[in-house]
C-alpha cells in the first residue's frame, strides 16, 4: 500500500498561505497581508485502528516531536515497532513549533493516507490531509515542490553603465549568481522600470555571501546589473513553476484571437503556482475574487483539481469569523460560491464536506451582518471592492446584493448534496430578490442604479451584469439592460480584464458571439499591439501604456501578468468552443460550438478524466471525446458524441 505525508486536514494550505501573504516585498520594504491569516496548528494527532492477520513492523517518521501510542503503549519515531496478530489502535503525537506538524508511516498495510483521522486536541476528529505529491519518505511537506528549467536571454546589451538581460517575455525565476561581487540587481516587468533604479519595484541587494545561492523568485522579462562591483557579474536564470499533465489548446484562422490564448495560457500558468495568485509582481497574495476567476480558467487550461482544493482552503479561516475574506465583502460571497462550482466540476462531494463547516460558519457571519432590508451593507473595517471603477457605493450597493443572491443560491445547493434542510435560505432568497427589484430597478434609465440611499440614481455597469448573468432579470428587463448599459457606450466603459470577464460571459448568455468577440480583440489584442507577453491587470486602451505602469502611488507598481487577465481561456473555451459539464463531474457535457467563427480550427480542451478535441478545415469539422457521455448540439441538430468515435459534420 502506498503511504503518503499526513496532516491536520488543512493546516498544509495555511501553512504554506502563511508563507505566500509574508513575503511580499515593495522594494526595501516588508509588506505583509493586512487580515488575519489562519495558522496550522503546533501539535496535532492521527489515528486508525488495525487487524493484523499476520505480524507486521512499521516505522513512524515526523516533522516535530512526539511519539507513537500502540494500545497505549508510547514509542519514539523512527524505530521499527513490532505488532503480532491482533488488534490495535495506534495514535501519533506531533508537535512542531517551526513549521508544518506532520507524519509518515512506513509498513505493509500500516501506512499514512488519507484514511486516518486527525485531531488538534479539541477532540472532534477529522479525515487527516494528504497529497500525493507528498507519498516520498524524502519529501518534506514544509517545502512547497516546484520544478526548475534554465532560461536562458534572448538578449544582452550594455547601456546606462550596466548590463541589461532581456529574457523575452514574462517570467517568475530564480537567479543563482556563480560570480558576484557587491552591488544589487534590479527587476522590470519593462525595460523603462528594470533600468530605472530609483523606482523599479523589485531588487535585489547583493553580497559575496549570496554566491552560489538560489535567491527568492522575482517576476521579471528584464534584468539590469548596474556598474559597480558587479562588473564580472555571472549568474543563471531558473524558471520556478508547476508542471501540468494537461493542457487546453487552441488554434484557429483568426491569428490575433490564437494569441490572445497563448498569452493568457501563458499569464495564468505563471500564476498558478501554491495557489492561484493575483499577480506575480507586486502582492503575490491570494484573493479570493481573483482566483474565483482562475478557478473557471482552469476548467480550459490544465483542469488542476488540487491547486482548486489547496486555494479555496487556504482562504476559509478557522475559528471564529470577525472580517470578511480579504476584507472584502464581494470576495466572502465568492468564495462559497466557489465550493459548488467545485463540486459541479469534480463531483469531490468528500471534500464538500470537509469543508462545509466553515462555508456554515461563514453563512451564519454574512446572515448575523444584513441590515433592516436584508442587504449587506458596509460595516467598520469592510471592503466594497466590486471592481476598480466610480461606482456609486453609498449604504447598500446592488452589485453586492446581486452577488449575495447568488451566494445564498450556491449555498442552497451545498445543502441540497449534504442532504441538509433548505427552506430558510430559499426563503432568504426570495425575499432579497423582491428587494432588489423594488429598491434598485429604475424604470426611467431602464437598468439597476447602484445606489438608493444616495439619490444619485448613477446606473454603472456591473450590477447590471450580474443580472444578466445569474438570471436575475425578468426578460423585458434583459433587453432593456443590453440597450441601455451594456451596448451603451455612454455608460463608463469596463477598464478591467477582471470584470470584462463577468461582461463578456453576459453578452455569450444572449449569445452575442460576433460582439464578444471583437471586444476580446478590441481589449487583449490592445495589449499585445503594444508588446504585451503576459496581460495586465489593468488597461485603458485610450490612454499611452508608459502611463498605466504606475499603481498605489508607485511609479511601476501595476501588475503586468495578472491572473483575471487570462480569461479569454474561459470565454472560449466554454462558449466559443461550447465545452461544459451537464452532469456533476461532467458525468455528462455539452459541446455547442460556435463553428461559423472560424474558417480553420483545432482545439482540444481537458474535462474530468479526459480531452474534447474539436477541428474544422475546408467547412468539414470533426468533434472527439475520449469520454462517453457528450452531446453535440449544431444547428438545432443533436448528437451523442461516444468514446473515441469522431461526429463529422459537412458545414
Amino acid at each position: 500500500m502506498k503511504s503518503m505525508w499526513m496532516w491536520y486536514y488543512g493546516d498544509f494550505e495555511m501553512y504554506h498561505s502563511q508563507r505566500v501573504h509574508l513575503r511580499r516585498m515593495e522594494r526595501d520594504v516588508c509588506f505583509p497581508a493586512f487580515w488575519k491569516l489562519p495558522e496550522a496548528y503546533t501539535n496535532v494527532m492521527f489515528k486508525k485502528n488495525f487487524t493484523l492477520e499476520e505480524t507486521e513492523v512499521f516505522r513512524v517518521t515526523a516533522k516535530g516531536v512526539g511519539f507513537v501510542k500502540v494500545n497505549n503503549k508510547k514509542y519514539s519515531f523512527d524505530k521499527d515497532i513490532e505488532l503480532t496478530k491482533g488488534e490495535y489502535e495506534i495514535i501519533i503525537a506531533v508537535s512542531n513549533l517551526n513549521g508544518l506538524p506532520c507524519a509518515y508511516v512506513e509498513g505493509k498495510t500500516i501506512v499514512s493516507n488519507n484514511t486516518w483521522l486527525s485531531d488538534c486536541y479539541d477532540y472532534r476528529w477529522t479525515p487527516a490531509g494528504t497529497n500525493e505529491k507528498y507519498s516520498d519518505k524524502s519529501d518534506d511537506p514544509n517545502v512547497f515542490k516546484f520544478s526548475y528549467r534554465e532560461l536562458i536571454p534572448v538578449s544582452v546589451k550594455k547601456i546606462n553603465g550596466g548590463v541589461l538581460y532581456d529574457y523575452g517575455e514574462e517570467t517568475f525565476a530564480r537567479l543563482k549568481f556563480n560570480k558576484i561581487g557587491a552591488g544589487y540587481v534590479f527587476y522590470g516587468e519593462t525595460e523603462q522600470e528594470a533600468l530605472d533604479t530609483e523606482n523599479s519595484y523589485t531588487y535585489h541587494c547583493l553580497t559575496e555571501e549570496d554566491e552560489g545561492i538560489l535567491k527568492e523568485g522575482k517576476a521579471f522579462r528584464y534584468v539590469f546589473i548596474p556598474e559597480s562591483k558587479n562588473a564580472d557579474v555571472d549568474f543563471t536564470a531558473y524558471y520556478e513553476y508547476i508542471p501540468h499533465t494537461k493542457k487546453g489548446e487552441f488554434k484557429c484562422s483568426d491569428e490575433e484571437l490564437t494569441k490572445i490564448w497563448e498569452v493568457a495560457a501563458h499569464t495564468f500558468e505563471l500564476n498558478s503556482r501554491e495557489f492561484y495568485l493575483d499577480g506575480i509582481k507586486r502582492d503575490r497574495w491570494v484573493w479570493s475574487g481573483d482566483s474565483y476567476q482562475s478557478y473557471f480558467i482552469n476548467r480550459y487550461l490544465f483542469f488542476d483539481e488540487d491547486i482548486v482544493r489547496r486555494t479555496i482552503t487556504c482562504l476559509g479561516s478557522k475559528g471564529e469569523i470577525k472580517l470578511h475574506i480579504n476584507t472584502i465583502m464581494d470576495y466572502t460571497f465568492y468564495w462559497i460560491m466557489s465550493i459548488y462550482d467545485y463540486y459541479e466540476m469534480t463531483g469531490d462531494i468528500e471534500f464538500v464536506r470537509n469543508i462545509y463547516p466553515r462555508v456554515k460558519a461563514y453563512m451564519n457571519f454574512i446572515m448575523s451582518r444584513l441590515d433592516e432590508n436584508g442587504f449587506a451593507s458596509k460595516q467598520d473595517n469592510d471592503w466594497i471592492f466590486i471592481d476598480w471603477a466610480d461606482i456609486d457605493k453609498e449604504g447598500a450597493v446592488c452589485a453586492e446584493q446581486m452577488l449575495l443572491m447568488r451566494c445564498i443560491e450556491s449555498y442552497i445547493r451545498i445543502l441540497n448534496v449534504l442532504g441538509e434542510k433548505c427552506g430558510e435560505y430559499k426563503e432568504k432568497f426570495l425575499d432579497l430578490k423582491e428587494k432588489v427589484n423594488l429598491y434598485f430597478w429604475n424604470e426611467e434609465k431602464g437598468a439597476f442604479i447602484d445606489s438608493f440611499k444616495s439619490g444619485k440614481n448613477n446606473v454603472s455597469r456591473h450590477a447590471n451584469i450580474f443580472a444578466l448573468l445569474f438570471g436575475y432579470a425578468a426578460e423585458d428587463r434583459r433587453k432593456k439592460i443590453i440597450e441601455n448599459v451594456i451596448l451603451n457606450d455612454e455608460v463608463e466603459q469596463i477598464k478591467t480584464p477582471y470584470f470584462k470577464f463577468y461582461e463578456l460571459e453576459a453578452l455569450c448568455n444572449v449569445e452575442r458571439y460576433d460582439e464578444v468577440i471583437k471586444r476580446m480583440k478590441e481589449y487583449w489584442g490592445a495589449m499585445l499591439k503594444i508588446g504585451a507577453t503576459s496581460f495586465w491587470e489593468e488597461f485603458d486602451v485610450n490612454r499611452p501604456w508608459q502611463e498605466q505602469l504606475g499603481n498605489y502611488n508607485l511609479k511601476y507598481a501595476m501588475s503586468l501578468c495578472h491572473a483575471w487577465g487570462s480569461s479569454p481561456i474561459y470565454l472560449i473555451g466554454r462558449y466559443i468552443l461550447g465545452i461544459r459539464p451537464t452532469g456533476i463531474g461532467y458525468e455528462t457535457f455539452e459541446v455547442k460550438p460556435v463553428i461559423d467563427c472560424f474558417e480553420d480550427l483545432e482545439a482540444k480542451i481537458p474535462i474530468k478524466n479526459g480531452f474534447v478535441s474539436i477541428a474544422k478545415h475546408n467547412n468539414v469539422a470533426e468533434i472527439l471525446s475520449d469520454r462517453d457521455g457528450g452531446t453535440l448540439i449544431n444547428r438545432g441538430c443533436v448528437y451523442q458524441i461516444k468514446r473515441n468515435e469522431p461526429v463529422i459534420l459537412k458545414l
